[in-house]
């Protein structure tokens, strides 16, 4: 089952929207960032190379000193392509390969890609759905009144500086309509943090933050949106603070 996991893991990577190689090491690289470290805040479990030779040995069925990965790293490969843990994935592709009667494992990669793709897509499907008319019914509510403050009026709009918003012409072409997002000039700043920041309040977050176009991890001191990009921002947490901002020796997570 091996084989099946590492082809469905580099197939699907190379399907995610934010990764841009099509490559094992550019995937198994987005893997280790996006999924293991960010969404699971697994670090050091296994590294680039690792993966690799995994994909080499079970897939392409090139002899190296990789040995069997262990299970939580199965488990946590089989939860990223839709499945409960690696038994599940395990049963799901036992399921596909019964009726098979030529014995073709590479029929079988198919199979189990085909469902794993399916769980995802189905998933997604709904998500895309729902949002789209969400979408729909917001653009619909706004239009008379974003209409309206457009012709009569541009203080509406607001341009970035260095690291605070100001006033600026709807004409500009950076310019970024406020009626939309609301953010409160005023207040709205881009700021250097260090150790010596305070994080938390009562266990609420004072900072937020978001990458640039050019990938640099940026902080803010309010909720908003990133001035380049206009992704929201997301609120600090232990893991950003340690990965980020501490040095090792600061650290309250030690891997």
């Amino acid at each position: 089952m091996l084989r099946e996991l590492f082809t469905n893991l580099f197939e699907t990577l190379k399907t995610e929207k934010e990764n841009d190689s099509v490559k094992k090491n550019g995937c198994f690289n987005f893997f280790i960032d996006k999924i293991l470290e960010e969404k699971y805040h697994k670090i050091n479990i296994v590294s680039t190379k690792t993966l690799t030779n995994y994909y080499n040995k079970y897939v392409e069925s090139r002899k190296n000193n990789a040995g069997e990965p262990n299970n939580e790293l199965k488990n946590i490969i089989a939860k990223y392509l839709g499945f409960k843990d690696y038994s599940d994935f395990e049963n799901s592709c036992k399921k596909q390969q019964a009726p098979l009667t030529n014995n073709n494992p590479r029929e079988e990669i198919i199979i189990s890609k085909r469902e794993v793709r399916s769980k995802k897509l189905s998933k997604e499907n709904s998500n895309k759905k729902y949002k789209s008319k969400l979408i729909i019914i917001s653009i619909l509510a706004l239009f008379p009144v974003s209409y309206f403050i457009y012709n009569h009026t541009t203080k509406n709009c607001i341009i970035w500086q260095e690291n605070h918003f100001e006033t600026s012409s709807c004409k500009n072409n950076n310019a970024i309509d406020n009626t939309i997002y609301k953010i409160d000039i005023d207040e709205f700043k881009k700021m250097e943090v260090d150790s010596d920041s305070q994080f938390f309040k009562n266990g609420d977050p004072l900072i937020w933050y978001g990458r640039s176009t050019t990938g640099k991890m940026e902080f803010f001191n309010q909720r908003g949106i990133h001035p380049e990009t206009l992704r929201e921002l997301d609120p600090i947490t232990e893991y950003i603070i340690n990965k980020y901002i501490f040095k090792e020796d600061e650290k309250t997570i030690q891997n």
